[in-house]
């Protein structure tokens, strides 16, 4: 039989040294204090009686959600003529050099908001087929 009791008042575990007389027992708590209990406030401690034993959390088997169809594509292949850098418009815009992507961002800096409209406003800038640009969905605003 175990000597660790329960103090029903305060809940702590203490340990059974001896009877002090027939309503006192001397005890000793977790911290080495001996201390004097009435025999009505101990209880036999039980492991795991009243306190929570390590329970392992269930397994939940959750079906992976499929990821919702895209009207939209998630990357973007075209270009963005009002965020895009000269360099950038160099490279991805085929027969546009360097000197005509610097003309385009120029011309972005010099409009209201700083950005363009709509696609009309390109045509401005001469030696760029813009028709095709568009035609092959290569280029966009926003």
């Amino acid at each position: 039989m175990s000597n660790l009791f329960q103090d029903t008042k305060t809940g702590k575990l203490v340990e059974f040294i001896s009877k002090h007389d027939k309503d006192y027992a001397m005890v000793r708590d977790a911290s080495g204090n001996v201390t004097y209990l009435t025999l009505e406030q101990m209880v036999p401690y039980e492991q795991g009686k009243g306190r929570l034993a390590k329970v392992t959390a269930p397994i939940l088997e959750t079906k992976e959600e499929e990821a919702p169809n895209r009207v939209v594509p998630l990357e973007e292949t075209r270009l963005n003529l009002n965020t895009a850098t000269a360099e950038y418009i160099q490279k991805r815009l085929p027969g546009v050099g360097f000197a005509t992507a610097k003309k385009i961002v120029e011309m972005r800096m010099s409009l209201s908001g700083e950005r363009f409209a709509n696609l009309k406003q390109l045509e401005n800038i001469p030696r760029v087929n813009w028709e095709q640009l568009i035609e092959e969905d290569l280029i966009f605003i926003s």
